[in-house]
């Protein structure tokens, strides 16, 4: 995991994208990381908030065990604001479900 990490953090700072451990990490905003995964769920009208706040939380976990993997990523992130992001894949693409930045919760969509 430690290249892939070495991998992203050229990307990250030139602004681009990359996947590691099922979560991408984005640094398009200056700024800020965000930090996107996907809900396990494959049918839509199966979520609810309760759910959605759980995988976000799961996303938030495992973003900071990549973090703890790399004091070279963590050096890079310690000067940005954070954007967790769970988004549902319908196959074609992806559409937000919750985002937190800060704190604060954000829904894109309506459960």
């Amino acid at each position: 995991m430690e290249e892939r990490i070495k991998s992203a953090l050229v990307l990250l700072k030139s602004g681009k994208f990359f996947n590691v451990a099922g979560l991408k990490l984005s640094a398009e905003k200056k700024g800020v990381i965000e930090v996107t995964g996907w809900s396990h769920y494959s049918i839509f009208n199966n979520l609810t908030k309760t759910k959605c706040l759980k995988e976000l939380k799961e996303i938030k976990e495992l973003f900071e065990k990549i973090v703890n993997h790399s004091i070279e990523l963590k050096e890079f992130i310690n000067v940005k604001e954070i954007e967790y992001n769970l988004a549902f894949n319908y196959g074609q693409g992806s559409v937000g479900i919750v985002s937190e930045k800060r704190g604060i919760l954000v829904w894109q969509t309506q459960l």
